[in-house]
């Protein structure tokens, strides 16, 4: 059934956890909204003094080569289109990579 009248349906979830000494929490959702898979922040999100946050995947661990996007803010509710082909099933993580340091911001265990 639709959640509150959305047609969106969530695939995953995770939470987030800095790495690297950096502080992050807060929900993140994979949902298939039509056609479309994208990446969902939660309102509880919060990513902490982060030089160019990028948005990536991994599979217990950073995948090189994933990077998508660019985290448009460090907290609240934001979305971003994951692009079309990515097999989200070969991934169990949601990473913030910096990619001007090459250091992990915060990961996010897919469930």
């Amino acid at each position: 059934q639709p959640l509150h009248g959305q047609a969106a349906e969530v695939l995953r979830t995770g939470t987030f956890k800095g790495v690297e000494g950096h502080k992050s929490s807060g929900t993140v959702e994979i949902v298939r909204d039509g056609d479309v898979l994208k990446v969902v922040f939660k309102g509880d999100f919060v990513l902490r003094d982060a030089p160019d946050p990028k948005l990536a995947w991994g599979k217990n661990g950073f995948k090189k080569g994933t990077i998508f996007g660019k985290l448009g803010k460090l907290k609240g509710e934001q979305e971003y289109v994951i692009p079309a082909g990515t097999d989200i099933a070969a991934f169990n993580e949601f990473w913030l990579w910096c990619q001007l340091f090459n250091v992990g911001l915060a990961v996010a265990k897919l469930d």
